[in-house]
């Protein structure tokens, strides 16, 4: 077992980064790096993740992609390190993950997982160690999500002279990717737990969000909204407001009593889960199933939301309604949110 052990020291958690700029169609937005994580599954959480391992990650291209979806990384390539005979095992792990605010085109599976990796026979004349037999396959299959591939290797020959695996990113509508814009502030949000986010900054997210997939739930509808007329505490100069207009358009965003969105007032668990749930959620025959009540008004978008698995409760069965939504937490619903879009051929 210790020697099992030891093998498994291998991968590191080496990230890769690749450089892109990410922008609208109008605008460039910022300058960001996609890290994509390479670790061994059964110590994702231990520590030991960043010993140094026998292997070794680069990236073979660092292309320039946009917010949208079919988007392009450069090939992650894992090589054994100089020196070292056999770098990794049969029965070996290796599982990839892609940043908050990205997800595949669609989900790996056991039939096409290999659009999504390859083993060359030869790499710069050698014969590379992971191979098929004629029993199994050089890599297998073992688990995926809409931003993480799990694979091991099934079969190695000892007398091969090099070791090579290739992730791969340019499959259209399989191993190519969706960007969302929260790519950006993902990290940021993330490590910030405590940190709370506005009813406009959440709802500029969502709908963000929606406008670049061509599968997207939120369409305009006549384009002649003026969020001034609607709002009392909007004025014409607000520009920022004009970003959410599809979702008054779609009578999605609901002001307070006496006509005031309060774009600056920080967002609950409530009106987040609720929006997300009417936009991306599913119909439920029964209502979530928390052990604290939900406001009426929230009911139906926050159960959608709970049965497409966007939200969930916390620990003790409560949902916590009136909560003000984290940073941290509204990332979660974003990310669900996007990877409705590979869960789903439309979403109406």
């Amino acid at each position: 077992m210790a020697i099992r052990r030891k093998w498994i020291v291998f991968i590191t958690m080496l990230i890769a980064a690749l450089a892109i700029m990410l922008f609208s169609p109008t605008r460039v937005l910022a300058d960001t790096d996609i890290k994509v994580r390479i670790c061994d599954p059964d110590r994702i959480n231990d520590e030991g993740d960043l010993q140094e391992g026998n292997t070794i990650n680069q990236v073979l291209s660092a292309p320039t992609v946009s917010y949208g979806e079919n988007r392009e990384l450069g090939t992650v390539q894992i090589t054994g390190k100089a020196g070292v005979a056999v770098p990794l095992s049969a029965g070996q792990k290796i599982m990839l993950i892609l940043p908050w605010g990205i997800s595949y085109m669609q989900v790996p599976d056991e039939c096409n997982y290999r659009k999504y990796v390859e083993w060359p026979e030869q790499f710069e004349g050698k014969k590379n160690q992971i191979c098929d037999s004629a029993s199994k396959p050089g890599i297998s299959f073992i688990a995926a999500t809409p931003r993480s591939l799990t694979i091991e290797l099934s079969h190695v020959d000892n007398s091969g002279e090099i070791m090579v695996i290739n992730f791969l990113f340019n499959q259209d509508n399989y191993s190519k990717i969706r960007i969302a814009s929260f790519v950006e502030v993902a990290e940021e949000y993330r490590a910030d737990r405590q940190g709370e986010i506005s009813r406009l900054e959440f709802f500029t997210l969502l709908t963000r969000l929606t406008g670049p997939f061509s599968a997207s739930p939120l369409k305009s509808i006549n384009g002649n909204i003026v969020a001034a007329d609607l709002f009392a505490d909007i004025s014409e100069e607000q520009a920022d407001i004009d970003r959410i207009l599809p979702l008054m358009e779609g009578g999605l965003v609901k002001g307070y009593a006496g006509g005031f969105l309060q774009p600056e007032q920080r967002i609950s668990r409530a009106e987040a889960a609720h929006l997300a749930g009417t936009l991306f959620g599913v119909a439920a025959s029964e209502p979530a199933p928390f052990k604290d009540s939900l406001p009426d008004w929230a009911q139906k978008g926050i159960t959608k939301a709970y049965t497409a698995r966007i939200i969930q409760g916390y620990p003790d069965g409560s949902f916590q309604a009136g909560q003000p939504l984290s940073k941290a937490e509204a990332i979660i619903i974003l990310q669900n949110c996007l990877e409705r879009y590979c869960k789903l051929p439309s979403i109406k």
